[in-house]
């Protein structure tokens, strides 16, 4: 190159730097009328006029309450920024701050561009700009700490910033031009994908996010993430994410939940139900506590909340899950309608070893005590042009799981315009392919069927179709997944049944069915989905399938029944180990980042379990696993002990590491991965017996799954039904409204469902379910009466008076449950409908808890003894931490405060001149703390065990729990 270009380029890029210094401050050159001088951002919004930021309207009106779009954002950079030297073109600015990894939410997603910037991003792009991965909280905390926002009232909180509302031209011109003022305006960016790798570096102060105690305050990073207008902030109350990062694994889950008010900012009844559709811009998994996937959620009153699956990435991503409601009808709820309600999570790939357990114990034939992760459950794609009606069925694969379906619809073309036209997925038009019924919900008549029986019932009728297609009935149900029904039972069946649709139903479902001796567990989800129809019978039901053919098919329901459980028996005994009465088999496995199970590690596994300690290989796939012990790419232990309740199995990879893996599993190197293991208990044997009638009413409302996402309440509330055996059991659902899921004698009410099926949906009304158990007592005086009600006891309380009143003039005690954190639940509603009948309130931390809570339960009715309050002393302690901040040692403990024996609670550290102990303060009846210096502590070893120990008042120790100090 010659002196002379090397002198034109320089000069030219001299030029453009020029072009791109910061702006002076100026006056504007023409009056703004819509912002008056003595405007405290009269300054600021002037300045931007004159720097060609922000443009006046063609009356010269600022407008400074609109909204600044994401695309005027990026430009507004690029025009301050003196690093920048290209074109003010928004596609060549996001491309330019793509390299620094800004995170602008349309650098990839050009629909994003158009959309409005909230407080809180511009705070997380300013600092990725100034070079500073941060998450929300410490982004705002860093435009207060550098004078580029003071807050809306001056008390620089994080809800004082108002993070979640929406960006203002006001807003922008103050930010960027304190920005300016204070130093050069110039992009440093990242050099990978904000995951708030820097928050470390920014100290919030106390009370940041809102606690008043500065000692204790534990700052989040999933705070209120809501995008919509200001005014919907009446409505929102906050947005909580139980684990803003998950591992990309296609496993890993958080609950997300939303708090609401109307939207003048009364409180929302807590019989009240809104459907919300819940939506990720991912295309993570929504899914039940069943596992099943959903699209749409119903709320509880204020709250509304999704569990939310990680996928299977290579890659950092963050995601948006967006919450929107539907249907809605309500004026009190007008301001929601059409905005989104955003909360963010993070998938973060890692390397994993997990551990999977199963029990075996033959005196305790518990089909689920084990955590072996069920496969998901994905909902099948909607034929979106459909409307809910009659569609053809055309062909059907059974080995794809795919069928052709066809209806007359509406349709609009490419020019924009609504065609009505017979639309078939899986004909001759590719763009729309056949689709998927093996996850829909498949019906005959009104009953859920087999995939099996679904595919035999459409093949045959196609068959002896004349046109070579049949028709079923298209719906969708209220969680947004298909269903299809087929319909219509054969005249001479319905004429010898009086026409009783379940009885039809069973006796033309049977008929599918081959010969009993030709019966496999291909056929067990058929048989059983028939025997549910057949458990739901009224007593004249039963009577008119008694009937038809002299009883035969009656007995057969049962015969089939039993051999398809045999059959089911004989394969889980082949899958034993020879030689061991019970076990607790434990598998460990390997993934690597992306959720990959690796299969082919060569190398062994230490698996320790109750105190024994065994070595283990890992299976590839050249062995022969299956007479081995387990799937490719798992190692197995069995141990001959058997837990029940809490146990603990961990592992640790045997050096040298598979040199082929030794990269991805680096962070697996001389590290213990320890698994709780939760084996569920049984009842011990009755030592009373009693004639008695129990009701059992269970909350199934939406906000239980944040107190229990497993339905352990369920499965264990069965297991008090047979523990108990009551005369009369009343078996309740209750969430909007109350429904009988069973009643009778024990044997009776355990053959249907039950709380199997029962999923967490709608408002709360516990009183309708106490209500509608009351009704069914019967009028016997010799019976004792009771009613076991678990829930988290945001309930409506318009029927509280009346029941509690037919509660007391029957006799009948009603002993309450509540589960989870004590933080969600109404204990005051629980304890006084306990207290006033007669009966106690318990509060379970955990299953295990529940389980001794059921216990005593038993215990109470059976024997007709009151009990206290107080679960399990070895449990006393529900929180206790030791905590290292700021040069201070703080412990805090927080007791069952049904526990009332409890004098003191001190905490014990090993010193180098022997254990030294604190006693802790009694700041309430359940909590106690203590703060020390770390001077003052110095010649303990901290990083030690530290034993936390509660006496009572004759100095006798009631209970101890160990933990390590954390930062």
């Amino acid at each position: 190159m010659t002196y002379a270009k090397k002198a034109f380029l320089f000069l030219l890029c001299l030029v453009l730097v020029l072009m791109t210094a910061t702006p002076a401050v100026t006056h504007a050159a023409t009056t703004i009328n819509d912002v008056p001088t003595n405007n405290g951002k009269y300054k600021a919004i002037s300045w931007a006029v004159d720097n060609d930021l922000l443009a006046l309207n063609s009356a010269n009106n600022f407008l400074p309450n609109e909204q600044i779009t994401d695309r005027e954002l990026v430009v507004m950079f690029a025009k301050l920024d003196r690093n920048y030297a290209l074109t003010y073109n928004d596609s060549v600015a996001y491309n330019f701050y793509s390299d620094f990894y800004l995170p602008f939410n349309g650098t990839y997603t050009t629909a994003n561009r158009s959309k409005a910037v909230t407080r809180g991003q511009f705070a997380r792009i300013y600092a990725a700009f100034k070079g500073l991965d941060l998450d929300e909280p410490q982004a705002v905390q860093y435009l207060y700490t550098n004078d580029i926002s003071t807050g809306s009232t001056g008390k620089k909180t994080f809800a004082d910033f108002n993070p979640s509302t929406k960006l203002t031209r006001g807003d922008i011109a103050e930010f960027l031009y304190r920005s300016v003022q204070n130093g050069n305006f110039a992009v440093l960016g990242l050099k990978r994908a904000t995951a708030g790798r820097d928050n470390d570096k920014i100290t919030l102060p106390p009370g940041f996010m809102g606690s008043n105690n500065a000692e204790f305050e534990e700052p989040k990073d999933n705070s209120n993430d809501f995008t919509g207008p200001e005014y919907v902030n009446n409505a929102l109350q906050s947005i909580d994410v139980e684990k803003p990062d998950l591992i990309a694994n296609d496993q890993d889950s958080t609950l997300i939940t939303v708090s609401l008010k109307a939207c003048n900012g009364d409180p929302i009844p807590d019989d009240k139900s809104y459907t919300f559709r819940v939506t990720s811009s991912y295309g993570a998994k929504i899914v039940d506590t069943s596992g099943e996937a959903v699209r749409n959620v119903q709320s509880d009153g204020s709250t509304v909340s999704a569990i939310v699956i990680a996928p299977k990435l290579t890659k950092s991503v963050r995601d948006t899950i967006t919450f929107e409601l539907i249907n809605n009808t309500d004026p009190g709820m007008k301001c929601l309608v059409g905005e989104k309600l955003n909360a963010h999570v993070r998938y973060l790939p890692q390397p994993e070893m997990r551990i999977d357990y199963q029990v075996y114990d033959p005196a305790n034939t518990d089909d689920e005590n084990g955590n072996v992760t069920p496969p998901y459950v994905p909902y099948e794609k909607l034929p979106e042009f459909f409307t809910e009606n009659i569609i053809n069925v055309h062909w059907i694969d059974p080995e794809e799981k795919l069928f052709s379906i066809g209806q007359q619809t509406n349709v609009t073309n490419a020019l924009g315009n609504v065609e009505n036209i017979y639309l078939q997925y899986g004909g001759s038009d590719k763009k729309y392919p056949a689709l998927g019924y093996e996850n829909a919900i498949l019906q005959f008549e009104n009953y859920n069927i087999s995939v099996w029986l679904f595919e035999t019932i459409i093949q045959k009728r196609l068959k002896d179709s004349i046109n070579d297609t049949i028709e079923i009935m298209y719906m969708i149900s209220d969680d947004g997944r298909p269903i299809y029904r087929i319909q219509g039972i054969d005249d001479a069946i319905a004429s010898q049944v009086e026409n009783i649709n379940p009885v039809g139903s069973i006796i033309q479902l049977m008929g599918y069915l081959p010969d009993e001796k030709q019966l496999t567990l291909e056929h067990y989800d058929s048989v059983m989905k028939i025997y549910a129809i057949f458990t739901n019978l009224s007593n004249y039901d039963r009577t008119v399938l008694l009937k038809y053919q002299g009883g035969k098919l009656l007995g057969q329901v049962e015969a089939y029944k039993k051999r398809v459980e045999a059959l089911k028996e004989s394969a889980d005994a082949a899958s034993r180990p020879s030689g061991k009465d019970r076990y607790t088999k434990v598998m460990v496995t390997l993934v690597r980042p992306g959720g990959e199970i690796i299969t082919d590690y060569q190398g062994t596994v230490k698996i320790k379990f109750d105190g024994v300690e065994k070595t283990a290989s890992f299976v590839t796939n050249t062995s022969d696993y299956l007479n081995n012990t387990g799937s490719p790419g798992t190692a197995v232990a069995y141990f001959d002990s058997v837990i029940y309740g809490k146990s603990k199995a961990e592992a640790t990879l045997v050096n040298k590491i598979d040199p082929r893996y030794a990269t991805i599993l680096k962070d697996l190197k001389d590290k213990t991965i320890t698994k709780e293991i939760f084996t569920n208990p049984y009842f011990s044997k009755n030592s009373c017996s009693l004639a008695t009638e129990v009701a059992y009413v269970v909350d199934y409302s939406a906000s239980m799954k944040a107190s229990d996402q497993t339905n352990y309440r369920g499965k264990k509330m069965m297991e008090v039904i047979n523990q108990i055996k009551a005369k009369n059991n009343i078996v309740i659902e209750t969430n909007t409204k109350a429904t009988v899921l069973g009643e009778g004698s024990t044997d009776n009410v355990l053959k249907k469902d039950l709380y199997k099926a029962s999923k967490e949906k709608g408002a709360t009304d516990i009183f309708a379910g106490i209500d509608l158990a009351l009704s069914k007592f019967s009028n016997d005086s010799k019976t004792s009466k009771s009613i076991i009600v678990v829930s988290d006891g945001k309930t409506s309380k318009s029927k509280m008076t009346k029941v509690l009143n037919d509660a007391k003039n029957k006799g009948v005690k009603v002993y309450t449950v509540s589960m989870g954190k004590k933080s969600q639940v109404n204990d005051a509603i629980l304890m006084q409908l306990a207290t006033e009948t007669g009966g106690t309130y318990y509060h379970a931390n955990d299953n295990l808890q529940l389980h001794q809570v059921f216990q005593k339960i038993i215990d109470s009715i059976l024997c007709k003894t009151s009990s206290s309050s107080c679960v399990n002393p070895e449990n006393l302690f529900e929180e206790a931490t030791v905590t290292l901040r700021k040069g201070n040692i703080t412990m805090n403990a927080r007791i069952d405060g049904n526990c009332s024996n409890v004098a003191k609670v001190n905490v014990r550290f090993p010193s180098l001149s022997g254990d030294v102990q604190f006693e802790l303060n009694k700041r309430s009846d359940s909590v106690y703390m203590l703060t020390k210096t770390v001077q003052t502590m110095q010649d303990f070893k901290v990083n030690n065990e530290i034993e936390f120990v509660a006496y009572d008042k004759d100095g006798k120790i009631i209970a101890t729990k160990t933990v390590t100090i954390t930062d």
